[in-house]
């Protein structure tokens, strides 16, 4: 935690170490009972810089902490048919405890509106006790029922972010929660989270069939705001929060020079929230470790020796 003028300063680091002082020993422990590491596979479609940023990342937290993780790469021209069957075939293997597919996908496995396979089709490919970002749709199912303690894999950044939340202590029940943007493995799971039974938020959504008038007013009367859009046209500044809000900025973008970015201008809102996270240094690394978390639950679910549920 960082203080200063301004809200706390919410640091990913001190959360994911954390999660990571919890695991170490629990990894150690797993790995001696059944005689293997947990092993996480990796679906990389095609070769954007950012992807294989963040996935070098995931590897590399996973080695810290003695488990595998192994990138699986294909041609951008793959097939959205091909890839369900390349992604089915990981999840059978008896040596695969985890499965991430990295977004985003090529457009044309990316286009969810046609009639034909497409992402959702790829996510709903990976067995559901593998399913180590919560993106198919039991995980689904299950966040949008908030039994916290039968979900067996939550979502990622769901994860991170109420990881984050009970470690800074920011209250949501009762709150007015604002998630900003729309996608499937960031914004959706977050506003489910923060309205249903985990954080009995009221929980609103701002995207871009919203009207700006209407986002504006919204964003302005949030306590806690959570923002995903991550394009370098959007920008939360300090005129469109009010005093005391708790902003979680889970938006990634890199620049030409290679800079990571988020949707908030940082200098200018931290002097008017209670709690801000940064990018970098914010929710990101705490992701990382949530999947970490996530790749050995998927490990002792695997081996029978976990029951479904989270505690915060």
């Amino acid at each position: 935690m960082s203080t200063g003028p301004g809200g706390v300063v919410m640091l990913g680091k001190p959360v994911a170490d954390a999660i990571e002082a919890r695991l170490r020993p629990a990894v150690a422990e797993h790995v001696a009972r059944h005689k293997r590491a947990p092993m996480l596979a990796v679906v990389l479609v095609g070769s954007d810089p950012a992807s294989e940023r963040y996935v070098g990342k995931k590897m590399e937290s996973c080695a810290r902490l003695g488990m595998v993780a192994e990138t699986r790469k294909f041609p951008s021209d793959i097939s959205a048919d091909g890839l369900v069957n390349e992604v089915s075939r990981l999840s059978r293997s008896p040596e695969v405890d985890g499965v991430l597919v990295q977004l985003p996908l090529p457009r044309h496995i990316e286009q969810h509106d046609l009639v034909t396979t497409n992402k959702f089709d790829v996510f709903d490919a990976i067995a559901p006790d593998k399913d180590v970002d919560g993106v198919g749709r039991d995980a689904v199912a299950a966040l949008y029922r908030a039994q916290q303690e039968r979900i067996r894999l939550m979502p990622g950044t769901a994860l991170a972010v109420r990881r984050m939340m009970a470690f800074y202590g920011v209250q949501t029940a009762g709150k007015q929660a604002v998630v900003v943007g729309r996608n499937d493995i960031t914004a959706k799971p977050i506003l489910h989270m923060l309205g249903g039974r985990m954080c009995n938020a009221a929980a609103i959504w701002c995207h871009r069939h919203v009207a700006p008038e209407v986002q504006r007013r919204l964003i302005r009367e949030a306590d806690i705001l959570v923002t995903s859009v991550g394009t370098g046209a959007y920008r939360i500044t300090a005129d469109m929060v009010k005093p005391g809000v708790a902003v979680f900025d889970v938006a990634t973008r890199v620049d030409a020079a290679g800079k990571l970015h988020g949707d908030v201008d940082f200098d200018a809102v931290r002097p008017i929230a209670s709690a801000i996270t940064p990018v970098p240094r914010g929710v990101g690394p705490v992701t990382v470790a949530a999947l970490c978390e996530n790749l050995l639950r998927a490990a002792q679910l695997g081996a029978g020796v976990r029951v479904a549920g989270y505690s915060f």
